[in-house]
Parts: structure tokens; C-alpha cells; sequence
């Protein structure tokens, strides 16, 4: 069983390693450092004991990243090449369906404050919690859109696991939903997961007619977004003769999800939390409804289901006022039960474990480089770091701290993702690298005596106004 999982790793770190056409060695060490050491700068990754080389060398696996000509800057179709590369490499290592039938993944977005980073470019206005009162969830920098493959096994869903498959930066003039939704479209019409049916989980904000209208193009993909409570919905309009001149009706009777008709189906489950407590969960399901579209998006034909999940205690009493409403749109929504749509959407605030190491343990948010395009390749070495992590989750041995409690470690629990990089040292020097050892070179005689280097411009903060087809 071990053998395989190692076999497995080194097949897997070679095809990554044969990927990287400049800088393959530095990148490998870089991926393994930021992987198994915890530093709060970029440049001490470079005190790991993974990273045999020296701190410049940082700077020069970021700039090379993605480049196939060695004198020029990469154009934005040899990077779209080289992430599909990578993300076809990571969907290829996601294990096959299991008894759910489909595989799941979860879309969303996240900030990277540059408050003082002035000469950095395209700068804008992003969403970011703050817990101070008064003040508003905003802050001035980068946002990112990622996809995960959330995996299957019970013992990976206690442990939140979740394993990378693509990350962008929304620029200025782009907003986060539809940079998302085009991440979901290449993944599931480009890579491995083409011939698997794909469940892509997302909040309130891929609810909208362009994620409707333009994911029921893409025949394996069904997508479950949370819906606001505030949005106004059509039954079909029903068929009659047109009599007269005019458009025929293409809406019938409205419906407000404060006050919903009789469901079509409906469901109850048993749960008990952690604290002991019963739970009953009232899952309901009404079929082929219609919302509002507009000149550019016709959603009069495109349907879609809505789910409403209700709580309750074992007296009957509600627990939440408010019930989880959500929407389930594709061609193939029907295959996935109540049950299951709502296990889904269960799963996807694990991306926001992965969003939560990634930023303190793996520097995706520590990161000061003046260069948007290294900040962008840093994110993807990032991201690699995590896959490496995913995928040597069952190599890793639990690791305390002397001042720990000790217990005994459950063979039949995954390991946290905080454990494996403890251990990930440990994982690299026993399965081994494709790097090869570097080779001094002599010392560069570097910038010439009295050379002045220019100043960086500094660049504006874009603020934008969202237009009105992006509200909806």
C-alpha cells in the first residue's frame, strides 16, 4: 500500500518537475521549501534546508516561471498554456468517482492586501473582512479566483482537505465571478475532467444569468450557488395559442422565496453535532423555475432548480431563522438528489481552509514584490506547494511539539494539513527529488560601480463601479 502512494508521489512530482522549461531545479526547491517550512517573508524560504540554493534564486524561479523564450517576457497566451498545463496535471491526479457519481469542486475568490505596495500595478478596490466596527470589508490590492477539487472520503472531509487546481488574478477591468466561471469552463472542457460529471459549488455570487445561461452550454457541469433570499422567480409560462400580434409570455406565475408554494419534492434528515444535539434537516426542492434575464442573457430557456434547507431541534422548534436557499442549474440537475445537494454545499466552506493556510502558513499573502507578474507566478508555486501537501497527506506521521499533550494517533484518520507540512521534510528526503544538486558558478560581477538604477513609477488605485449586469 505504501509503495503505491510513493510511486504515485515521485510520478507525480516528475511529471510537475518536466513541466518548468527554465529554472526546473530552483522551482522544485522552491515548491518543497514553501511546502515544508513555515516563514513570514519569501526570501527565507530560503534558510530551508529543501531549498539548496541561494536566496536570488527566488527571484529568478518567479521571473522564469512560465517562460519558454529565455530573452523575452512570456505573452498572456504562452501563460495561459503553461497554467492549462499545470491544471491538467493536477485533474489528472484527483481520483476517479467514487460512490457519489460525480466530482466535486468549489470556486471563490480571496484578497491580497498591497495597502502600501504604491508602484505596484493595477491596484484595486477588493473585498476583505474587517472586524472593526464601523468599518467597511474592503481593502486596496489583488483579488484572486481559485478552484479546488474537493475529494470524496470521509476520512479527507473531517481533515477539510482540498487539493488546487487553478488560480487567477482578477484584474482591474474583470470581475471575480466571470474570471471563476472561465476557470470552471477549462477545466471541465479541457483537462481530465471532461469525461466525469462535475459538481462546481460557489456562493451568492455565481448565482447570475451569465453563470446560468452559459453553464448550461457546458453539458457535464452542474453548478450549486447560494441564492439571496430577496430574489423574485417565474414558473414557466404556460403554452397558448398565440391569438395576436406580440411576443408570447415567457414568464408565468412569480414567486417570492419569503413566501414559497407547496415544494415538489421534499425530504428530512437526522444529523447529531458535535455537541451532542439532534438535528432535523428539511430539505425542499422546486423544479424548472426561471429568473429575469436581459437583452444579452435570455434565461427564458434556460431552468433551473431551487433548494430551500431548513433546521430544526429535536422539539421542532427552527434553529436558524433564515433557511439556506440555493440553486442547482445544468442539463444533467436532476441526477443529484436533495440529499446530495446539500451535503455539496456543505462542502464548500472548505475552501476557505485551504484560503486560511495558504495565507499563514504558505505565504500567499505575505508576499512584497513590486512585479504583478511574479506576485502572479508566486501564487501558483503557492498553490503547487499545497498540491504537495494533498498528495503526500497518507506519507505523513503525526509530529509534536514537546509541549503538546500526547495522544495516540488513529490510523484511520487523515492527518491535518498542519501535520503534514511538519512532517514534509521528513516525506521529500525519503522519496527524493528530480532536482539535481546545484553547481557553484563563480561569483557575478553584478551592477557596475556607480551604476543608478530608476525609480519605480508610482501607479494609481483603480476604482471601479460595478455595472449593472453584474449585480444581477
Amino acid at each position: 500500500m505504501i509503495e503505491s502512494i510513493v510511486s504515485k508521489v515521485r510520478q507525480f512530482r516528475n511529471h510537475l518537475f518536466e513541466l518548468f522549461k527554465f529554472r526546473a531545479d530552483a522551482t522544485m526547491d522552491l515548491i518543497d521549501a514553501i511546502a515544508g517550512s513555515h516563514y513570514d517573508s519569501v526570501v527565507k524560504t530560503s534558510l530551508s534546508s529543501l531549498f539548496r540554493r541561494k536566496y536570488s534564486s527566488i527571484t529568478d524561479v518567479l521571473d522564469n516561471l512560465f517562460r519558454c523564450n529565455a530573452e523575452e517576457i512570456p505573452q498572456n497566451l504562452e501563460v495561459l498554456e503553461g497554467r492549462l498545463q499545470l491544471s491538467q496535471l493536477l485533474a489528472e491526479q484527483c481520483p476517479a468517482p467514487g460512490k457519489r457519481g460525480f466530482t466535486l469542486l468549489a470556486t471563490d475568490c480571496t484578497a491580497k492586501p498591497r495597502i502600501y505596495s504604491s508602484t505596484v500595478a493595477d491596484r484595486t478596490i477588493v473585498h476583505a473582512p474587517n472586524h472593526v466596527p464601523g468599518q467597511k470589508p474592503i481593502t486596496v490590492g489583488h483579488e484572486y479566483s481559485l478552484v479546488v477539487y474537493l475529494p470524496e472520503t470521509e476520512q479527507d472531509r473531517q481533515a477539510h482537505w482540498s487539493c488546487p487546481l487553478s488560480i487567477q488574478r482578477v484584474q482591474s477591468h474583470e470581475t471575480g465571478t466571470r474570471v471563476g466561471f472561465e476557470q470552471i469552463r477549462t477545466l471541465v472542457t479541457k483537462t481530465a475532467l471532461q469525461w466525469e460529471l462535475c459538481v462546481n459549488v460557489a456562493d451568492a455570487a455565481y448565482s447570475t444569468k451569465h453563470c446560468l445561461v452559459h453553464g448550461d452550454s457546458i453539458p457535464n457541469l452542474i453548478q450549486v450557488a447560494r441564492l439571496r433570499t430577496n430574489r423574485i422567480l417565474y414558473r414557466q409560462a404556460p403554452f397558448i395559442e398565440q391569438k395576436s400580434r406580440g411576443r408570447p409570455a415567457c414568464y408565468g406565475e412569480s414567486i417570492r422565496l419569503t413566501d414559497p408554494p407547496k415544494p415538489d419534492e421534499e425530504m428530512q434528515l437526522e444529523q447529531i453535532t458535535f455537541s451532542g444535539k439532534k438535528r432535523v434537516i428539511r430539505i425542499s426542492r422546486w423544479n424548472d423555475l426561471l429568473m429575469k434575464g436581459s437583452k444579452t442573457h435570455r434565461t427564458e430557456h434556460h431552468p433551473f432548480d431551487v433548494v430551500r434547507v431548513q433546521v430544526f431541534d429535536d422539539a421542532g422548534k427552527i434553529v436558524f431563522k433564515k433557511p439556506l436557499w440555493l440553486m442547482i442549474a445544468g442539463q444533467r440537475r436532476r441526477e443529484l438528489s436533495l440529499k446530495q445537494a446539500y451535503e455539496c454545499y456543505s462542502r464548500r466552506y472548505d475552501i476557505e481552509h485551504c484560503f486560511r493556510f495558504g495565507k499563514q502558513r504558505l505565504l500567499l499573502a505575505w508576499s512584497q514584490t513590486p512585479d504583478t507578474r511574479h506576485e502572479e507566478n508566486l501564487a501558483w508555486i503557492v498553490m503547487l506547494s499545497y498540491a504537495m501537501l494533498f498528495h503526500s497527506r497518507n506519507l505523513a506521521n503525526e509530529v509534536r511539539y514537546p509541549w503538546e499533550k500526547r495522544r495516540v494517533a488513529n490510523i484511520t484518520k487523515t492527518i491535518p494539513i498542519s501535520q503534514v507540512q511538519r512532517d514534509y521534510e521528513r516525506i521529500i528526503r525519503e522519496i527524493g527529488t528530480p532536482a539535481r544538486i546545484p553547481k557553484p558558478r563563480g561569483k557575478s560581477p553584478g551592477r557596475r560601480s556607480g551604476a543608478v538604477m530608476p525609480k519605480r513609477k508610482p501607479s494609481p488605485i483603480i476604482r471601479k463601479a460595478r455595472p449593472m449586469a453584474a449585480r444581477c
